[in-house]
Formats: structure tokens, sequence, C-alpha cells
């Protein structure tokens, strides 16, 4: 019984499921100007499977054996053709979690930038002020989904069966517009989540 309890008070708590979630790590890179920080955002290829001609930060899925914070270097220095010297890692900021994926964002200074990019991933790179995101709030809107069963669910094991009263599942999606940019999603929550931390500050 001592072993049982022992594992109980040693044990240090994780999340049901994260091991599972597709685990990826971003970089939100700020570069210095006269007019102060700027965060560096891309606009993704329209020639890949996923999210084509969405704005996103740098970064990408976390390969064995790599902490969080190698990851959103080794995956931003891809992105933008830089080397790992260009970018002074200031530290984390919240990370998101939903559904089946994870992202672990990191603030990072980005040093002599000249406009590069891999143009297999990225079609196009901007800048948005610091201050943009620091002054405005985003748009907010809230989508739910309803659970789809595949047939072989056992409805005849659970009280009520086809007509159990499931909790509504809801999401709210953000919305920040600069220009002719429009940045949502994901992308939207980190950079919201990014702005408030600075204010707590």
């Amino acid at each position: 019984m001592d072993d049982l309890f022992g594992k109980i008070k040693n044990h240090k708590p994780g999340v049901i499921g994260d091991e599972r979630r597709f685990k990826s790590a971003v970089c939100i890179p700020l570069i210095e100007t006269d007019e102060g920080y700027e965060i560096l955002l891309e606009v993704r290829s329209g020639m890949i499977v996923h999210q084509p001609g969405d704005i996103c930060l740098p970064g990408g899925a976390m390969e064995p054996g790599e902490t969080p914070e190698e990851a959103a270097v080794r995956e931003t220095c891809e992105e933008l053709c830089i080397s790992s010297g260009q970018l002074q890692v200031i530290g984390p900021t919240d990370v998101f979690r939903a559904g089946n994926v994870i992202i672990y964002p990191y603030v990072a200074i980005l040093k002599d930038y000249e406009e590069s990019y891999s143009k297999d991933e990225v079609s196009e790179v901007f800048r948005l002020p610091l201050s943009f995101i620091r002054n405005t709030e985003p748009e907010a809107y809230r989508i739910s989904y309803q659970p789809v069963f595949k047939d072989d669910f056992p409805f005849d094991r659970i009280v009520g069966g086809r007509n159990y009263h499931w909790r509504k599942m809801e999401q709210e999606t953000l919305f920040y517009q600069y220009r002719k940019y429009t940045i949502w999603g994901i992308t939207a929550q980190l950079l919201r989540a990014f702005a408030r931390q600075l204010k707590d500050d």
C-alpha cells in the first residue's frame, strides 16, 4: 500500500490525451524598427495541403527528441531561410490546446532579416506592428459542433441511447484585420494571448 501511495504522491500530473495530440511549436518573431517592434507573419503557399493561403506564424511539427523551443527555432530557420544565430529566443507564451492539437509558442528577436523565405512553404511575408495587437481587440465568433458517430457506436449501453443529451461543443474563433490581411483562427488566438501577456506585465 505504501508503494501505491508513493506513486500517487510523487506523480507529476499531465493532461489526459496529450500523448496522442499533434505537437508543434511556433515562433513569434519580433523585428526592431525606429517605430517599435513588428511581428513577422507568413502567408502560406497555395501549393501546400494544409491551410493554403492562410496567415500563420513560422513553425511546425516537433520531431522525436526535440524540445518545443528547439522545434520553434528549427522550423523558423527553415521557413525563413535564416540561421539560428539570427534568432534570440526571449521566452514562451501561453500554450494553445484544442481538440487533437497542442502548440507551444516562443517569442524571439529576429536580427539582420532580409525578407527571405522558403517558396515551397511560404508565398509572402509581411510585418504587423506589435502596437496593433496591443491596441486592437480581435472580432470573436462562436462555432458550435455536433458529435458525429460511427455505425458501431454502442448507444444501447448508455442511458438515453441515441437521445442522450450530449454536451454542446463550442469554439471561439478570432479575427484580426490588418490592411488586406485577415489573421484568424489559431494564429489570432496566439497573438491575442501574447498581447494579453504584455498587458499583464
